[in-house]
């Protein structure tokens, strides 16, 4: 029985607010003892097919802001989603046989979490298949603890994802998945909820650059 870490919430310089270089991925892998990244863009994915060097991966997805109830990931997505209700990137998330996550579900410092929107638990239920119970960039510890209790309220697993928007925050949560040699491998485990968390929170500080780089490819357009 082996374990695997892997960061599935991330973004790069395709993302508005990331700093990170795509080519850098695996070597910041190797270097935080990670087998895995989701890297998962802001309203589109970078790309649409699982990536394979040596034993590491990354995993295609995107973080979706619907019109009415708040934030939603996919991973393994393969073609981009419409931006449109949660209900609705949902279907089409299903229909192409992605994994769906909750992130930061309850953090009410951002203004696009299912806490803040309003979701109804009975579209968690039906749509989701697992809760973020750890993000590095919730602020108030309290908000990944009550994510964790709501995913066990509702009986769904969890995942961990730094949400790291730079080098400097990648690697800082963890979801471990058991024996893992293939992409098929980590599909499967976490379609069957085998998982594992565990992470810390990043500086609040190191927030800073992504949101000034965010105003100033704003002001370049």
């Amino acid at each position: 029985m082996e374990f695997s870490a892997f960061d599935l919430h991330t973004h790069t310089i395709h993302s508005k607010d990331g700093l990170t270089p795509p080519r850098t991925l695996f070597s910041i892998m190797k270097k935080h003892g990670l087998r895995g990244i989701a890297v998962t863009e802001h309203l589109r994915p970078s790309f649409t097919k699982p990536i394979v060097r040596g034993n590491r991966f990354l995993i295609p997805g995107c973080e979706y802001k619907s019109t009415d109830y708040g934030e939603i990931i996919g991973l393994f997505v393969t073609e981009p989603v419409e931006n449109r209700s949660f209900e609705e990137i949902a279907e089409d998330l299903r229909d192409q046989n992605a994994i769906t996550i909750l992130p930061h579900p309850r953090d009410p410092l951002r203004k696009h979490t299912a806490m803040r929107r309003g979701l109804p638990e009975g579209l968690i239920v039906k749509y989701i298949d697992l809760i973020e119970g750890f993000n590095s960039r919730c602020i108030l510890p309290m908000s990944n603890k009550w994510a964790q209790r709501l995913a066990k309220r509702l009986h769904k697993p969890m995942t961990a994802g730094s949400d790291g928007h730079s080098f400097l925050e990648i690697g800082h949560a963890q979801t471990w998945l058991q024996d893992i040699e293939t992409v098929d491998d980590i599909y499967e485990e976490l379609k069957a909820g085998r998982t594992q968390i565990s992470g810390w929170p990043s500086f609040p500080l190191w927030q800073v650059p992504t949101m000034l780089w965010q105003r100033l490819r704003k002001l370049a357009k």
